[in-house]
């Protein structure tokens, strides 16, 4: 028998979370979050996300470039940075805001939160602020590295092929995941000057 896509179970899943968040939150009305998840299930990857945290998959070509005059080994078969998310802000989803009654003002979702999903935010809710993910499913292949997770405060500072780049290369030189994101968190906050929540998550495909 064949099974079911589980990709609406994890809509499923982020139903259920809003209610619950509205119950138990301090302040349900005023507070918030967006979030990003993964799902590996064998060679099938599910990515999902509510609001602006981000999920980059580094992935390596088919086939290394022919080498460049000059270029070291290492920089003929780095991987490219995928974006699997999509980023739900009031602007990119004026229309949906619109279509369920909300407004949109000054770029804001009823001139207030810049986003246009989130869980939490129940003030909102009646507005047109969202907690369905957008669900993006993949085979996993050979030449899928890592992925990486992150809020939007560190990737306000890091660009998708900067922040699998400078990954990439750590990991290359023998560091281990976490030694790898202290690392990149590092630059974002004291090199790069991040001022808001910043956090991101490596996930290794061991390739």
């Amino acid at each position: 028998m064949r099974r079911p896509h589980p990709a609406p179970r994890a809509v499923a899943c982020s139903s259920r979370l809003q209610p619950t968040l509205t119950v138990h939150l301090p302040a349900p009305g005023q507070d918030g979050a967006c979030a990003v998840a993964v799902w590996v299930l064998q060679e099938l990857v599910l990515v999902a996300n509510v609001g602006d945290a981000k999920c980059i998959l580094a992935r390596a070509p088919d086939r290394p470039t022919p080498p460049a005059a000059g270029a070291q080994p290492a920089t003929q078969s780095k991987p490219k940075a995928i974006v699997l998310t999509k980023e739900h802000t009031a602007l990119i989803e004026r229309q949906r805001i619109e279509k369920a009654g909300g407004t949109v003002v000054n770029g804001r979702l009823a001139g207030r939160i810049q986003i246009s999903r989130s869980f939490g935010d129940a003030a909102f809710k009646k507005l047109g602020c969202s907690a369905a993910p957008d669900v993006t499913a993949f085979p996993l292949t050979a030449r899928d590295r890592f992925m990486l997770l992150g809020c939007d405060g560190f990737w306000g500072v890091f660009g998708a092929q900067e922040a699998v780049d400078t990954a990439a290369g750590l990991l290359a030189e023998g560091a281990e995941p976490k030694a790898v994101t202290n690392r990149l968190l590092n630059l974002a906050v004291r090199e790069k000057k991040c001022k808001d929540n910043c956090s991101v998550l490596l996930v290794s495909f061991g390739g």
